[in-house]
C-alpha cells in the first residue's frame, strides 16, 4: 500500500554527518553529498575536479552509518579501495561519521564556524535511563554548535526504569521530575554554552517511563500487567529549564508507540526514515531497556525487552561509563598476547559497553567462553584467571593486578542481557513472519553502538548468525530524531503515522516466552 504517503512525501528531513578528526557536524537533508555538506559547515575536502566525479580526490571513509549505494561512475574513479566513498557522488541517507582519505587528516580543517550571531536554534535531547544526550543546532546554517552528554539524575533512585516506576509510586514523583529536568538542563548548558538562550523549539525523546515522569503522568499503567502505554502530560515547565532557553520556547515530548516503547525508539525511526528503507531493515537500540524494530516494507513491528544497565557499564564489576580510558575492543592473539583499544588512547579504566562485549567476544574465540557462558580457566590467558574470597572464578584482562576484571556473575549479567535482545530480534521476526535470512540490513542503534564489532555480536547469539556483513552502526538514533523533529517540526505527522501504523510485540505474555529466554542465553543460539 501507499504507506503514509501523504505523511512523508513533502517533508524533509534533515540528518547529520560528522566530519572526523575535527567532529564537526553538519546537519542536512536528506539526499545531499557528502561535498556539499561539508561546504555548507566549511570544512575542507580536496574537490580538485569541481565535484564532477573524475579527479578521486575527495575519497572518504565511512566510520559509522552508511551512504548512498555505490554509483557505476563513483566505482570506476575511486576503484575497488574497501569502505572509501567520493564525498561528490555519495549522498547522505541518515546519520553518519566520515574520514577523508587523501592527504591525511589535514583535509579536515573547519575553514569557518557558523555566522548569523543571534539566529534561533534548535535542540534535541535523548533522555535516557543511565545518560541524558542533548545536541543543539542552528537550523538555517545546518551547523551543529554542540553535544554533550550528562547522567540521568534519577540514578539514585534506581539503574531501571522498574526502579523508577516504584519510587514514583512511593511519593518520589516529584522528586524524580526534577532530577529529569535538571538533567536536561545541565546536558544543554553543556552543549549550547552561551548560546543556550537562543534555543526557541526543544524535543525531548525519552522511553514511556522517562516521558511520563518528566511531564508528571501517571506511571500506574506501567507498573503491573496488562500494561498500557501512558502518554507524556502537558507540561508546565518550571523556569529552571524555561529561564535559560529563548522566550517563548516551545518544548516537545515525543509520545510513545507501546507500554514499553518509547518516544526514543519512535524519534529514532523517523532521523532513519525507516519508511524509506528496504524491507527487512531490523533496528536494534541497545541500552538499559532494548528495543527492537523491523520494517517489513509496509509497516513496523516494534517490541521492548528490559535488558538492564549492564551494556553501559554499570552493576559491573569493572564496568564503566564511556569516556577517556574506557576500554572499547578487546584483542587475544593466538599466542595469548593481549592488546585493549580504549577511548583517546588513554590507560585503561574499565570497561564500557562496547568493551564489554569485545571481551566477551575474545573471550568466547580464544576458548575462555564456553558457549554455555561458563569461563574456563585453560588456554591462552590461564595465568589470568583466579577465584575471588567467594570462589568466584574471573578473568583480569588488565596490566595493572585487579584493574580489569570479568568475573563469573558479570558474564551471566551479561548473558540476560544479550538473550533479552535476542529474544526480542526473534518477537518481531514472528510478528513479521520474516526469517533471520530475509533481514536485508541491521542497523545497530545506542550510545555505544559505533564501537561495537559485528562479528561480536554474532558470536554471542545477540545478533542472527549470517548478518555481519549487513550490520549498520547508526549511533544515538534517538538524539538524531529529536533534533530531526526539532528542526523540521513537520517531520510530528511522520512520527504519529508510525505510531498509528505500529504493530507492538508484548514479549512476557507471548507462549514459550520463558523457554525462549533460556535458549536466547548461549552463545550459539540456533536462528529462526
Amino acid at each position: 500500500m501507499a504507506w503514509c504517503a501523504s505523511s512523508t512525501s513533502d517533508v524533509s528531513r534533515a540528518v547529520p554527518v560528522t566530519f572526523l578528526p575535527s567532529r564537526v557536524t553538519a546537519w542536512v537533508d536528506a539526499g545531499t553529498t557528502v561535498l556539499d555538506a561539508s561546504r555548507r559547515v566549511g570544512v575542507g575536502i580536496d574537490a580538485s575536479c569541481g565535484g564532477r566525479g573524475t579527479c578521486g580526490k575527495c575519497g572518504v571513509r565511512v566510520i559509522e552509518g552508511s551512504l548512498s549505494p555505490v554509483e557505476p561512475q563513483e566505482r570506476a574513479v575511486a576503484g575497488s579501495r574497501e569502505y572509501v566513498r567520493l564525498a561528490c557522488r555519495a549522498r547522505i541517507a541518515g546519520p553518519v561519521t566520515v574520514r577523508p582519505v587523501v592527504a591525511g587528516d589535514a583535509a579536515v580543517v573547519p575553514t569557518r564556524t557558523a555566522d548569523g550571531v543571534g539566529r534561533p536554534l534548535a535542540a534535541g535531547v535523548d533522555l535516557g535511563t543511565t545518560n541524558v544526550s542533548a545536541a543543539v543546532v542552528e537550523p538555517e546554517s545546518g551547523v551543529e554548535l554542540g553535544r554533550a552528554t550528562v547522567p540521568n539524575a534519577q540514578r539514585f533512585w534506581g539503574g531501571d526504569v522498574v526502579s523508577r516506576v516504584t519510587a514514583a509510586l512511593e511519593d518520589s514523583a516529584g522528586a524524580l521530575r526534577d532530577a529529569a529536568v535538571s538533567s536536561v538542563a545541565s546536558a544543554l548548558a553543556a552543549a549550547a554554552g552561551d548560546s543556550l538562550s537562543r534555543v526557541t523549539r526543544l524535543v525531548i525523546a525519552g522511553n514511556t517511563t522517562m516521558s511520563a515522569l518528566i511531564t508528571g503522568a501517571d506511571v500506574t499503567p506501567l507498573a503491573s500487567a496488562p500494561f498500557s502505554t501512558v502518554r507524556p502530560r502537558s507540561a508546565t515547565w518550571p523556569v529552571d529549564l524555561t529561564g535559560s532557553l529563548a522566550e517563548g520556547v516551545t518544548i516537545e515530548v515525543v509520545a510513545p508507540i507501546a507500554s514499553f516503547v518509547g518516544g526514543d525508539v519512535l524519534a529514532g525511526l523517523v532521523g532513519l526514515g525507516i519508511e524509506q528503507a528496504p524491507a527487512g531493515t531490523l533496528i536494534v537500540d541497545i541500552g538499559t531497556n532494548a528495543e527492537v524494530t523491523l520494517w517489513d516494507g509496509d509497516r513496523i513491528a516494534v517490541t521492548s525487552a528490559p535488558a538492564g544497565p549492564a551494556f553501559e557499564g554499570a552493576g559491573i564489576t569493572s564496568g564503566g561509563p564511556a569516556v577517556s580510558g574506557a576500554v572499547t575492543a578487546v584483542h587475544i592473539d593466538n599466542g595469548g598476547v593481549l592488546r585493549l583499544e580504549t577511548i583517546g588512547r588513554a590507560p585503561a579504566r574499565w570497561f564500557c559497553g562496547a568493551g564489554l562485549v569485545s571481551a566477551l567476544g575474545a573471550l568466547r574465540a580464544s576458548g575462555h567462553l564456553e558457549p554455555s557462558g561458563s569461563l574456563r580457566a585453560d588456554g591462552p590467558l590461564a595465568a589470568r584467571f583466579a577465584r575471588d574470597e567467594d570462589d568466584v572464578l574471573g578473568v583480569d584482562l588488565g596490566e595493572v593486578p585487579g584493574s580489569l576484571v570479568i568475573t563469573q556473575l558479570d558474564v551471566r549479567t551479561l548473558q540476560l542481557a544479550k538473550a533479552a535482545v535476542r529474544v526480542a530480534i526473534e518477537g518481531v521476526l514472528r510478528e513479521t513472519a520474516l526469517k533471520a535470512v530475509d533481514l536485508a540490513e541491521v542497523r545497530v542503534a545506542g550510545a555505544f553502538g559505533g564501537a561495537l564489532d559485528a562479528a561480536d555480536l554474532v558470536a554471542l547469539g545477540m545478533l542472527p548468525s549470517g548478518v555481519a556483513d549487513r550490520v549498520v552502526s547508526v549511533g544515538n538514533a534517538a538524539l538524531a530524531g529529536a533534533v530531526a523533529l526539532a528542526i523540521e517540526p513537520e517531520l510530528v505527522a511522520v512520527s504519529r503515522c508510525l505510531a498509528d501504523t505500529a504493530r507492538s510485540v508484548e514479549l512476557v505474555s507471548a507462549p514459550g516466552f520463558g523457554d525462549s529466554l533460556i535458549a536466547a542465553l548461549a552463545f550459539d543460539v540456533a536462528d529462526t
